[in-house]
């Protein structure tokens, strides 16, 4: 069973709570064996929503049992001046305690409280597109591109604005579940056509975090097109084939071989959504001289056909 805490503070944008849940519950609807079991938590037992709806926490943020997730949805900020105000609150303040040592996931202005933790120094983040400016003067350590919908660094996913919440949750579901659950999620809750990241989203690591394997992950997508083994990766990221492939599998569950073709599948999905270059094209643009190689893969990963990504791009 996956553990998750849902911190919504006082103010939480209604629809980014709802999608979580709901996203959620639907994923464990397709689960066929391990499910999400979730608690929302609050500063105190009644939370007040910002469009003023009570709702009772499951516990408190004095409670500190083990989750593989923090998600803190959409606190609702619009403006420098609320952001500023917000931060300083008692809830706040504990909420960015509760964060210091787990996965944790924020979507929108909820960035925020994660920056101002610190525990986004030196780190990729993206936040809503209208509040970028003021990130970047708050925060210039963080590397900040709001352009992307979701970014994965280390044990930080960081999405973009209200709605994107439903992206980080899938790429949560994805990473705890499966490809194949958030591609349910995705397909029956009616978000094919959003171009979205869910489906090739596939996280290379869920609770373990090895900075060798992100590094390998950022060469291996750079070079995609091009053949390359264990031997040349570990080269490009200074350690021994032996060495790279214990941390890959202690990392991720899966052999290097595995590793590399996730890597390959999820830009041939992301080229197949958002393109319109033929099966052959996106094969020869991943690696793959043979596209045949390339869909037996994508059914594997995700249970579709390319040909059922295609027709859902937009």
């Amino acid at each position: 069973m996956h553990q998750l805490a849902i911190v919504a503070l006082d103010g939480v944008m209604d629809s980014s709570l709802a999608i979580t849940l709901d996203t959620l519950r639907t994923a464990n609807a397709f689960a066929p064996k391990q499910k999400i079991a979730w608690s929302v938590v609050g500063q105190r037992k009644t939370i007040t929503t910002g469009g003023g709806m009570r709702i009772d926490a499951d516990r408190t943020l004095r409670d500190k049992p083990e989750n593989d997730w923090v998600i803190i949805p959409g606190l609702g900020l619009t403006t420098e001046q609320a952001i500023e105000v917000r931060l300083k609150q008692k809830d706040a303040r504990a909420a960015m305690e509760a964060i210091q040592t787990a996965n944790v996931a924020a979507s929108c202005s909820a960035v925020f409280l994660l920056a101002e933790a610190g525990v986004l120094d030196e780190r990729m983040a993206t936040t809503t597109w209208w509040l970028a400016r003021t990130f970047r003067e708050r925060y210039p350590k963080v590397q900040l591109d709001e352009s992307r919908m979701l970014v994965r660094d280390g044990r930080f996913l960081t999405a973009g604005s209200a709605f994107a919440q439903l992206d980080l949750v899938l790429a949560i579901i994805t990473a705890t579940l499966g490809p194949k659950v958030a591609h349910l999620c995705s397909r029956y809750m009616l978000i094919d056509r959003r171009a979205s990241q869910a489906r090739y989203m596939i996280p290379s690591h869920v609770r373990h975090v090895d900075e060798t394997v992100l590094a390998a992950e950022r060469w291996i997508d750079a070079n995609l097109a091009g053949p390359m083994n264990v031997a040349e990766i570990a080269d490009a990221v200074a350690v021994s084939p032996k060495t790279l492939a214990r941390r890959i599998v202690a990392a991720t569950g899966l052999s290097p071989v595995r590793f590399l073709q996730r890597r390959r599948v999820m830009e041939a999905v992301h080229l197949l959504e958002t393109t319109a270059l033929n099966i052959d094209d996106v094969a020869e643009r991943v690696g793959y001289q043979d596209a045949t190689a390339l869909r037996k893969i994508i059914k594997r990963e995700l249970g579709i056909a390319p040909s059922a990504l295609r027709n859902h791009a937009l």
